[in-house]
């Protein structure tokens, strides 16, 4: 009896990643609250009730869309697991996230309007607090990193500045995103290291 393997992704899949698709270029041209599920389901070349097949929300594409960012954003964090206050792996780490949020901009200014989107944003930013703080942490163990604030408020005010920095890069130039990841490397590095 002969078994049936799949060698690539299912009708499914790819209608899925259709939508997500629709979805980025959709939410990148016009705000949030004007893309409807009628407009979702028609780029994606679904009808709406093919849309209700693989989403429940419009919230629901918008967290879909947010989990791959941030798991790319994730991927990027290699000065996390660094010693001491190693510059060069914070201006890698840096430039790889500016770089992932300018270009997924139109996904990220979405504001949360479900409390399933407002539960995975908050659980984000608290995954992110959490490596920054152990990071932080550690070179307060080793006398590296100053002890005038506990590691977890460090960590959440280079999440403050980070993202009030971030949110000003949708249309920035290589040289002006450049810039900012150099601005903010120096203030993370004064903050944290004195």
């Amino acid at each position: 009896m002969g078994q049936n393997r799949r060698t690539g992704p299912s009708k499914g899949d790819l209608r899925e990643a259709a939508i997500l698709e629709a979805a980025r270029e959709l939410f990148a041209e016009q705000p949030y609250d004007a893309v409807t599920i009628d407009d979702l389901a028609r780029a994606a070349g679904l009808s709406r009730t093919g849309f209700y097949f693989y989403f429940r929300t419009k919230d629901a594409v918008l967290t879909a869309l947010m989990a791959r960012f941030w798991d790319q954003l994730g991927d990027s964090h290699v000065w996390f697991d660094s010693t001491g206050p190693s510059p060069a792996l914070l201006r890698e780490q840096l430039r790889a996230s500016a770089r992932l949020w300018r270009e997924h901009a139109g996904i990220l200014s979405c504001a949360p309007t479900s409390g399933e989107l407002r539960e995975f944003t908050a659980k984000v930013k608290a995954r992110y607090d959490e490596r920054a703080a152990d990071k932080i942490r550690r070179d307060q163990d080793s006398g590296t990193a100053t002890k005038a604030l506990t590691a977890p408020r460090l960590a959440e005010m280079i999440s403050a500045i980070r993202d009030a920095r971030y949110d000003q890069l949708a249309r920035a130039t290589d040289d002006e995103l450049e810039q900012a990841v150099t601005d903010l490397a120096e203030a993370i590095q004064r903050l944290v290291y004195a």
